[in-house]
């Protein structure tokens, strides 16, 4: 008796493939006397392997990987994702397999499969899967950016695009954070809001010091179905030590370089209704000509204390609307008496040196002031909270 080889057909995303041969048997009589009758033929049918619950020719990432076979069983399955890593499961009694492990998103599934015809014929047989992507997806920027030179109070900022919430997920995001520096320096991270993290250590930066940080969100799964992607890398540099000190009540800021004084200036800080808040603030930008419009702060342009002007050499130390910056109009005030909006008002020649000496991450300690800082402000929130109490 002699059979020719069954053919399989495997239908899994997209349809059925042919995998050759020629359907049924022909059997002999002994002694190769003449074929028996066709009523005697015994024909086998094509064993069919195929998914369930397909999403638009996708397996679903949140459903297990079932396979099923029609006219024949599967003997066993082996299955690997993009990454290598095997995907178990378990043989189920009707010669079919489904996963047993959770499924990733957007992922490509190999599978290598024995099947085997109601004859005993068995064949090995390769296919893949294709996964459904996640509905919720979550990434990171990190700043400072790829070979930036900073100030020695800029923390490592990492921004997400989706609210982090729970406890647990923020555990989770974190774990996906690193930081290194050379120098070697312990470090933590903080949240100041759902979306924003940020890392320092107990104390400023010492200048030179080399920063690395990365943010690897494969794989990551939040409670709630959101998945993490991407890699993110950033690397870069503290430079020189800059700290200006703000004396509300002496009326002057001296700037100090790598501890040496390079300059004392002559300064007007907030007011009694606009007082200068307190506390270690960071520059976070340089605006050659600002406008400066009190109705963004809150104050009507048109009212007695509003205000409209195009202002020079701006440098803003937070984002409640407090900048050092050139302030022609109150020269004679600066080193005598404080009458801004909460601004550090120097004049225009101190303005435009202090302008080019700083750089972002630079510090403007302001002292002996009659309001404290806010913690909210990305301008203060890095180094008023003793590093005891900076995890959160």
């Amino acid at each position: 008796m002699t059979r020719t080889t069954p053919k399989l057909i495997v239908a899994l995303l997209v349809g059925a493939v042919a995998l050759g041969g020629s359907v049924g048997y022909a059997i002999t009589r002994p002694g190769g006397s003449g074929a028996l009758r066709a009523a005697d033929s015994l024909p086998v049918r094509e064993p069919l392997v195929s998914t369930v619950g397909l999403a638009g020719g996708r397996v679903p990432w949140y459903h297990p990987l079932i396979l099923t076979v029609t006219d024949g069983s599967l003997t066993s399955v082996t299955a690997t994702d993009p990454d290598g890593h095997a995907l178990d499961g378990e043989l189920t009694d009707g010669g079919g397999w489904t996963s047993s492990h959770q499924l990733l998103p957007a992922s490509t599934y190999t599978l290598t499969a024995t099947v085997k015809d109601k004859a005993g014929k068995s064949r090995q047989v390769s296919l893949s899967a294709l996964t459904t992507p996640p509905s919720r997806t979550l990434h990171a920027v990190l700043s400072p950016g790829d070979g930036k030179v900073v100030g020695v109070g800029m923390t490592v900022i990492a921004t997400l695009d989706r609210a982090v919430s729970t406890a647990a997920d923020r555990a989770l995001v974190e774990a996906r954070l690193t930081v290194s520096t050379s120098p070697a320096v312990p470090g933590a991270w903080r949240w100041m809001s759902p979306t924003e993290l940020h890392y320092r250590g107990p104390s400023y930066w010492a200048s030179g010091t080399k920063i690395r940080a990365s943010a690897d969100f494969t794989r990551l799964r939040l409670s709630d179905g959101t998945w993490g992607e991407g890699v993110r890398d950033t690397a870069y540099s503290i430079g020189s030590r800059v700290v200006a000190t703000v004396d509300v009540t002496a009326h002057v800021m001296k700037v100090v370089v790598n501890g040496k004084l390079v300059r004392t200036v002559k300064v007007s800080t907030g007011r009694d209704k606009y007082p200068t808040k307190g506390g270690a603030h960071l520059v976070l930008e340089k605006t050659k000509l600002k406008i400066m419009d009190s109705a963004t702060v809150g104050i009507p342009r048109k009212s007695p204390d509003g205000y409209y002007e195009k202002v020079p050499n701006s440098v803003r130390i937070s984002y409640g609307g407090a900048f050092v910056h050139s302030a022609d109009w109150s020269v004679r005030d600066q080193g005598v008496r404080n009458v801004s909006h909460g601004c550090v008002n120097i004049s225009p020649a101190d303005a435009a040196w202090f302008f080019d000496l700083v750089k972002r991450g630079d510090v403007v300690d302001v002292i002996h002031a009659s309001v404290g800082p806010k913690l909210s402000d990305p301008g203060m929130s890095d180094w008023n909270v003793p590093f005891a109490s900076w995890a959160n």
